[in-house]
């Protein structure tokens, strides 16, 4: 949909590859519905050779899961088993490590194909791990790799909710990494946002007013006042842990607080009943399952549709290639190599920030600086994925320990449970951790 509603975009020619056939044939009859409805001359085709899928590619677009829900399953519960209640399980922390380690090899795979096929072609990846992922092909091939995520959407549109604000005023300068995007300055129209935060916290505007679009079910909120309906108090008490961290260190993480507190354990111990007490959704496997019925659901409902909706979906793929084929540049969250714009991380690490896509390519808008603890707790968390990328690369079992004991999460255990934890998790996830095979 995002392509129809993208004027240069809508004469592409898309080709769908997989490896599991059945997968195709539904995703194809979705763009072929559009591009009737729309009467466009969008193009689709599908295909389980790799090679014939990314010849001549200018673009190539990665979202895919191993294993799926049989695989990230043990991602969520062994953890568990352990006393980690992961609220999502799917970027760090024990599940995301997990994850990373058998789709690193599955990206590598297609960047080396792109290597073959398409040497010229971006690489634009929107599966988690995103930032390991991207990390990984940018170290160990020659491929141009962007990383999209919407979660610097979430929080504009908190904050619109929160001063009534156009979203498109409220501008972000961004420096962390993926579900970790540390906002160290922000402007909403022409007035400094985070003085207009600290005044919303110190209770100078009026928390009792309504708001002016009812906040998403995907968001999970929760209404302090079911009687009096949404209001700009629920914005604060939902989104507590991300404004205690603002208040206390002057910079505000951009992603909801679900993904917030697999970086920051802290918030998720029995102290608090996991979070709970924090305001924290927790999926768990089953809140997976659902978004993705709800999602089979969704395209129903488009198949049967005779209109096309003609609203953005939040995502950035098409943005970013509408600026690049276009020229006009476009401004978004992005994850590329760091060349500088995070100024207190090491090069080449893969960042997340603004980027500016246009005709000279992807390049970052601002260089930052993370300040106070937070900027060391972010080197603590890059260490962990360098380590996972190692891990995934190499097979080697004790560098997968090292990742988990660096990451703040999984290494908030007795290290005697790190060794048993992590040795699970390769056991269960075995049938998709070639790399692994008899190796002690």
């Amino acid at each position: 949909m995002d392509f129809a509603n993208t004027p240069a975009l809508a004469d592409a020619e898309i080709v769908l590859y997989d490896l599991d056939p059945d997968s195709l044939p539904p995703a194809l009859k979705v763009v072929e519905h559009v591009a009737e409805r729309r009467r466009i001359p969008l193009t689709a085709r599908a295909t389980t050779d790799i090679d014939d899928a990314l010849s001549g590619a200018e673009y190539v677009v990665a979202t895919f899961s191993v294993g799926g829900f049989a695989s990230m399953r043990h991602d969520i519960e062994i953890p568990s088993r352990y006393g980690i209640r992961q609220t999502v399980g799917d970027s760090v922390g024990p599940g995301g490590i997990s994850r990373a380690l058998r789709s690193v090899p599955v990206i590598l795979a297609v960047a080396r194909a792109m290597e073959r096929c398409c040497p010229d072609a971006l690489l634009v990846n929107v599966s988690n791990p995103l930032t390991a992922l991207c990390r990984a092909v940018t170290r160990e091939t020659s491929i141009k790799t962007v990383g999209l995520c919407a979660e610097i959407v979430g929080l504009k549109f908190v904050l619109s909710l929160l001063f009534d604000a156009d979203f498109t005023s409220v501008d972000p300068v961004v420096a962390g990494v993926n579900h970790l995007p540390l906002v160290t300055s922000l402007r909403i129209g022409d007035r400094d946002g985070f003085e207009m935060l600290r005044g919303a916290l110190a209770g100078d505007i009026d928390l009792s007013g309504p708001l002016w679009m009812d906040p998403p079910g995907p968001m999970h909120y929760k209404m302090v006042d079911p009687e009096h309906g949404w209001s700009k108090a629920d914005i604060l008490a939902n989104n507590k842990v991300k404004f205690e961290l603002f208040e206390r260190f002057g910079v505000l993480p951009g992603s909801s607080d679900t993904h917030v507190v697999e970086f920051f354990p802290g918030f998720v111990t029995a102290a608090s009943d996991y979070g709970r007490d924090w305001a924290v959704h927790h999926y768990g496997i089953h809140g997976h399952q659902s978004d993705k019925a709800d999602d089979d659901s969704e395209m129903a409902d488009l198949l049967a549709a005779e209109t096309i909706p003609t609203w953005p979906s939040g995502e950035f793929v098409a943005p970013l290639l509408d600026g690049l084929v276009t020229g006009e540049e476009k401004v978004m969250p992005a994850n590329i190599p760091n060349t500088g714009q995070v100024d207190n991380l090491d090069g080449d690490v893969v960042v997340e920030c603004m980027v500016a896509a246009g005709a000279d390519g992807v390049r970052p808008r601002d260089r930052a600086r993370v300040p106070s603890f937070l900027g060391e707790h972010l080197r603590r968390v890059v260490s962990s994925q360098e380590l996972t990328v190692d891990a995934a690369v190499s097979g080697d079992r004790t560098t997968a320990l090292e990742a988990m004991l660096a990451d703040p999460m999984a290494g908030s255990l007795p290290y005697e449970h790190v060794v048993a934890m992590t040795d699970e998790l390769l056991a269960a996830t075995a049938p998709w951790l070639a790399q692994f095979a008899g190796r002690s």
